[in-house]
């Protein structure tokens, strides 16, 4: 007999195999989605602390590097400082001349980052509205701590500290 002549030999799924395996996915996707979006939570704070903790490690070594003060403030528009936003209005870095916090005429831009999701909100314990660096890289204001923090729950709370020397560090 030829094998296409055979239908015995060959096997599917039975409907009861079927129904098991998606009630046994069903369960997988059911424990697994709650999990996942955890991690989105996490990493989208992590992220956002990471730019920030980057923007300040790098003002810090821009004001060594050019022997000028930097100052770090909020802005939305990235090209003048707005202290009626949040720390999560997007941020500004610039050469600060006479180091006073604020955007005078003829002193240039050196980074921005434009807002940040709105789920995240940003606060510093000081309450100052800048963070300033020296020339030789101390800190002139904005000492504290920087929390991230996410609408879903505290749990996902991320910190950057701002010591008194200047040195940043994640938290």
């Amino acid at each position: 007999m030829s094998a296409i002549g055979q239908v015995n030999g060959s096997r599917g799924f039975t409907l009861i195999e079927l129904m098991v395996t998606i009630a046994v996915l069903a369960i997988v996707v059911t424990i697994g989605v709650p999990s996942f979006r955890n991690i989105i939570v996490s990493n989208s704070v992590a992220f956002d602390r990471d730019e920030f903790f980057t923007l300040v490690t790098f003002a810090r070594s821009e004001a060594i590097k050019r022997g000028t003060a930097i100052t770090i403030c909020k802005s939305s528009n990235g090209t003048s400082c707005d202290d009626s936003l949040g720390w999560n209005g997007g941020w500004l870095a610039f050469h600060d001349a006479n180091a006073n916090g604020t955007m005078d005429s003829g002193e240039d831009p050196v980074r921005t980052v434009g807002p940040l999701d709105g789920q995240v909100a940003v606060s510093h314990s000081a309450g100052d509205d800048e963070i300033t660096y020296g020339s030789r890289g101390l800190l002139v204001r904005g000492q504290g701590t920087i929390t991230f923090s996410h609408s879903a729950g505290s749990q996902f709370d991320k910190t950057v500290e701002v010591g008194l020397t200047g040195r940043a560090s994640k938290g």
